[in-house]
């Protein structure tokens, strides 16, 4: 396994994660059939400002490389006035999956937001990242509804 840490913290990482925010978000344009524009109009700062505009609580688990000294991976959660939690943007660079750091990064969010008493936890998977599905379910995530958008 590779030589990895995460470290912790709040809105003050939220600059380190912007490269690896914008391969998520090109990831997303490719995949996305009907939305891709979408992706291309949306810029880390204007998501940024979105966040920070909605959340009261806001944690960030960032994946370092010890080797470079390189971010590698990253997990954004929130929770809001209402106590809805939400697990907002996970992302590891592809030589780095396999290796349970997606669980990890998920594990501790969940604990962030239970000890934030968030009442229910959300995760969001955009058109054309289906296959994140079944992932998301083994930490007890489950398609409630769907939720349709006119191009």
């Amino acid at each position: 396994m590779k030589q990895v840490e995460i470290i912790s913290g709040g809105t003050e990482l939220l600059n380190e994660v912007e490269p690896l925010w914008a391969k998520l978000n090109e990831h997303h344009k490719k995949r996305s059939t009907h939305f891709s524009h979408k992706f291309e109009q949306l810029t880390f700062e204007k998501r940024k400002q979105n966040l920070l505009k909605e959340a009261c609580d806001v944690t960030i688990n960032l994946i370092v490389d010890q080797t470079n000294n390189a971010y590698v991976g990253y997990c954004i959660c929130t929770v809001n006035k209402e106590k809805q939690g939400e697990i907002d943007s996970l992302f590891i660079e592809k030589e780095y999956r396999k290796y349970g750091l997606g669980a990890e990064l998920i594990n501790r969010s969940i604990t962030w937001l239970e000890n934030h008493q968030a009442q229910t936890i959300v995760i969001g998977v955009s058109e054309g990242n289906e296959h994140a599905l079944d992932f998301y379910q083994k930490f007890g995530f489950y398609k409630r509804r769907y939720i349709l958008e006119r191009e």
